[in-house]
């Protein structure tokens, strides 16, 4: 969380985080939307300027009274990067990400996933051959994992598929480790946080996103593959933790002690979801019920799917849509929109990157003692150093 460090810092953050959501803003509108006298807003954007952080990139069309054009703004994109990478039983996918929220480059590796320092420490090595090609600094790294993650604290609490049964302090390893800001997230969350990065921010306002993939049970590298589902909620925008970092962990209400999934069939096994197409609509049927209940109890406008193969998703949001459709009581229609998640098979690392971003580009908080560390000016000009 950023605290306030310098004069200025809240009005700096408030200037950056704007011209990062609405690429093309200019100088005029940016007083007008932040209530900032108009001198303020030109020192704070040359600051920003002479930094690097931002340029002028073409001009606007004059007003009905005309006068001068006024110059668009946007974030320079490659003045930084953040790296995500989503870490599964048997995946390893690293992605990096520019400021504008734009891909650079996506890697997949296949791995028995026993470890998580492994994995991490594999992941970066994959990546830093682009990093350095292109001689970009580093804002951060994010990770999402399949796990109960305290956010704050950059912990793991638990993960069944990663074998870890007691809390694990990762990002403080991490960090002492690469010298760079590291942030872990559940990967249903890190779906979430895509679609929100994926928009700077603006016009996801409730929504879920259904995380289901084919993988390993375990690390293991005998383990067998069954299908794993796991939820992200966004509530009036905000990507929603509960109290214990464990909202959207599934077990189908129609579980009984004994089944070795998370649903009623212990058919869930990767020869026969896909394959059987009677198994494979049953489950999928038994998952869009889930959905459609939480969609239309939480008045949801949108049900993001992602994790897999796309005849599969094509299937699964089928069902999804009817289910929520017979589900609803009223005559009134249901306005919920369920479609792929935006970036595929990409989507939990680049929502980890995304994690980066949205604190890059976060206000400081208010209800924060202020701090004694660097200004947002100086933070920046030592990222450009770098």
């Amino acid at each position: 969380m950023k605290t306030l460090n310098g004069p200025g810092d809240l009005n700096i953050s408030r200037v950056l985080r704007l011209i990062w959501q609405q690429k093309g803003i200019s100088r005029i509108e940016i007083a007008q939307q932040l209530g900032i006298d108009k001198s303020t807003v030109t020192k704070i954007v040359s600051s920003l300027e002479e930094i690097g952080i931002i340029h002028a990139f073409a001009q606007g069309s004059a007003g009905p009274q005309g006068g001068r054009k006024p110059i668009q703004l946007e974030i320079s994109a490659e003045f930084g990067a953040a790296i995500g990478v989503e870490i599964t039983t048997d995946i390893l996918t690293v992605t990096l990400v520019d400021l504008c929220g734009n891909i650079i480059t996506t890697i997949e590796h296949e791995m028995a996933t026993e470890s998580v320092y492994r994995a991490f420490d594999k992941a970066i090595s994959l990546i830093s051959p682009a990093i350095e090609s292109r001689n970009i600094p580093v804002i951060g790294i994010g990770i999402g994992i399949p796990a109960i993650v305290n956010t704050d604290e950059g912990t793991i609490i638990q993960s069944i598929p990663l074998n870890i049964h007691e809390q694990v302090d990762f990002c403080d390893w991490a960090r002492t480790k690469y010298d760079t800001p590291v942030f872990i997230e559940n990967d249903a969350r890190c779906g979430c946080l895509g679609e929100i990065t994926i928009r700077h921010g603006m016009n996801v306002e409730n929504a879920l996103f259904l995380l289901s993939e084919i993988r390993k049970i375990t690390g293991s590298a005998t383990s067998s593959k069954n299908l794993s589902v796991g939820f992200g909620f966004i509530l009036n925008g905000q990507t929603h933790y509960g109290r214990d970092f464990s909202a959207g962990e599934f077990r189908s209400i129609l579980w009984e002690p004994g089944n070795s999934g998370q649903f009623q069939s212990n058919d869930i096994t990767s020869n026969k979801i896909g394959s059987d197409r009677s198994i494979t609509g049953s489950v999928f049927d038994e998952l869009a019920g889930h959905v459609a209940l939480l969609a239309n109890i939480l008045d949801l406008n949108h049900v993001f799917v992602g994790g897999l193969p796309e005849d599969l998703e094509k299937d699964l949001i089928v069902r999804i849509e009817r289910e929520i459709k017979v589900k609803w009581p009223y005559t009134l229609p249901r306005q919920c929109i369920v479609s792929p998640a935006s970036l595929g098979r990409a989507a939990v690392a680049y929502g980890a990157a995304g994690h980066c971003l949205q604190r890059f580009f976060a206000l400081p908080n208010l209800y924060q003692p202020s701090g004694m560390g660097p200004s947002i000016k100086e933070s920046l000009s030592r990222i450009r150093e770098n």
